[in-house]
């Protein structure tokens, strides 16, 4: 797994106010603070990343950070807030699909960001479907295969859900318990079929449970491929553990935006902290200092996962651009389908 970013930020500390950009930055000079939730941050990250918006812009922001343990309750807060005529809580938040509902709400703002990131950042992470116009992606996830090389051969690894439920990796697989997810695979690839690989894999003894209790059963080995988020590939890697990533079906990427809350107090300040995050700096930063990785830009695992995708002839897909997904995520057959799963996972995949 590669380590190296690419670096290559503006010297702008020094530019006149001429552009949007330089007229965010005069912006955040006075104002001078800024109110941030983000997530896999601890608070001694902030003074590193306060140095480093100084160094590039030459802004002195005082960050006053708040971990992000609840996304969804934090967007809820604000909307709360703006309704009730108050000014929100925080002036930068970082949530995932659900920043449509805020959107929706008219609780976030919508932000111009192409007229404001620098020219190193990849346009990639400016979201331009219309439901999340004004959110910056920071960081990035996919959903796939965790599995030991030393057990599992990468030329038999299965490429498929359907080939988890094969005789030989019978009791050695692990599958998470969360219906949400298996609710989306079975919108994108079909219900039917969904739900029959989900009873095949657990007739031939599939593990259910968390994604850290399907972490703790792969370390010991219990079993040799679980199905989980990517960030545990990393864990496994740093831990010194044998692993490797493979996608099924397809890979399925969640993003993560930082957004700007309507009437935020310190709105120049938010935007100039969501450009560095959204730049190869920021990714750099976030990548050393909360282990996430962003397969925009190379030299961190979810880029390598992407070009591993793109050898295999792997599609990507991004629930946060499809509207067809927006749409049902928010219909009664969404609830419904999560019901049907849970109880196919409650009978081990019998009936």
């Amino acid at each position: 797994m590669q380590v190296l970013f690419f670096s290559g930020w503006l010297g702008l500390a020094g530019a006149a106010a001429s552009g949007p950009l330089e007229q965010m930055i005069e912006g955040a000079k006075k104002e001078g603070a800024v109110s941030v939730v983000l997530s896999r941050l601890a608070p001694k990250s902030i003074k590193r990343l306060e140095r480093e918006i100084r160094a590039t812009f030459g802004v002195d922001l005082k960050i006053e950070f708040t971990p992000s343990n609840n996304m969804p309750k934090t967007l809820v807060q604000i909307m709360m807030e703006i309704k009730a005529g108050a000014p929100p809580s925080f002036d930068l938040i970082n949530l995932s699909t659900h920043a449509a509902e805020g959107f929706k709400a008219g609780a976030l703002e919508r932000v111009d960001w192409k007229a404001l990131i620098t020219k190193d950042t990849n346009p990639e992470a400016v979201l331009t479907h219309p439901a999340f116009h004004g959110a910056l992606a920071y960081y990035t996830s996919h959903h796939g295969l965790l599995y030991n090389p030393q057990k599992v051969s990468p030329d038999k690894v299965p490429k498929t859900f359907r080939e988890l439920a094969d005789p030989r990796w019978k009791g050695r697989v692990g599958i998470p318990d969360a219906v949400a997810g298996w609710a989306r695979r079975a919108f994108i690839l079909g219900k039917e079929k969904v739900y029959s690989d989900i009873s095949a894999m657990l007739k031939n003894g599939a593990i259910k449970g968390t994604n850290s209790v399907l972490q703790n059963r792969y370390q010991l080995e219990e079993i040799w491929m679980a199905f989980t988020v990517s960030s545990y590939w990393k864990y496994t890697l740093d831990k010194g553990m044998p692993g490797a990533w493979q996608c099924l079906d397809y890979a399925e990427i969640p993003l993560f935006v930082v957004t700007i809350p309507t009437g935020a107090r310190h709105p120049n300040a938010a935007r100039l902290v969501a450009v560095y995050l959204a730049g190869p700096a920021g990714v750099k930063f976030t990548f050393e200092e909360a282990g996430s990785g962003n397969l925009f830009y190379p030299g961190n695992f979810e880029h390598d996962i992407r070009l591993q995708n793109q050898k295999q002839g792997i599609r990507e897909y991004l629930p946060i651009n499809d509207a067809k997904m927006i749409e049902f995520l928010e219909s009664k057959d969404y609830g419904k389908w999560r019901k049907e799963i849970k109880l196919i996972m409650d009978k081990g995949g019998a009936g």
